[in-house]
């Protein structure tokens, strides 16, 4: 069987959504079973928590049971506005962790101080991998965003922008030859 065409998928997930607006409770469903997976392995790498990344998933489909009717199909596909909602979410559940007091072995000893010239050097290392980076073009910086920062897989990013995965990792790996070329010019350190 083929995978569907992405148009395909858009328009089967906008409908979806228009009779979730409706209350059909079976639409959700569907909607929960072909992409909470996706959505929990996004929420679990923002957040590294199993528990955590669980419910953002529920939280997320809960938003969508509640908001369907704001979703407007003409302004982005359901995936991007669910990634939306989950860092969102991912986000508000990791500082509500760290307001939590941890446990006292889990703290740093008192004492303990990292050394100032040790501060300084990977402040400007990442200065410099910061200018780097602002030199990339834009399809290319949004793809390792996704990776690196957010870190979704190509397959996720390949949903999240709408582009057929060799897309995604062709431009992985031009951002990838574009930083090692400017790394003479910034002076950065090769990868071990």
């Amino acid at each position: 069987m083929d995978e569907p065409h992405a148009d395909e998928k858009a328009t089967a997930d906008a409908a979806a959504v228009a009779r979730v607006a409706a209350g059909d409770a079976v639409a959700l469903r569907e909607l929960y079973d072909r992409y909470s997976r996706v959505v929990y392995s996004f929420a679990y790498r923002l957040t590294a928590d199993p528990g955590l990344a669980e419910e953002c998933v529920q939280d997320v489909f809960v938003a969508l049971w509640r908001r369907a009717g704001d979703f407007d199909p003409n302004r982005a596909k359901l995936t991007t506005w669910l990634f939306v909602v989950a860092r969102n979410r991912a986000i508000e559940l990791g500082r509500q962790k760290a307001r939590r007091p941890e446990p006292r072995h889990e703290i740093e000893p008192v004492g303990f101080a990292p050394d100032p010239a040790d501060l300084v050097a990977v402040a400007d290392e990442a200065q410099r991998v910061a200018e780097a980076v602002a030199e990339l073009p834009e399809d290319q910086l949004e793809v390792l965003r996704l990776a690196y920062f957010d870190g979704l897989s190509h397959a996720e990013i390949a949903a999240v922008i709408g582009a057929p995965l060799g897309t995604v990792k062709g431009r992985v790996r031009l951002a990838l030859q574009r930083l090692r070329s400017l790394s003479d010019t910034y002076d950065l350190q090769q990868e071990r």
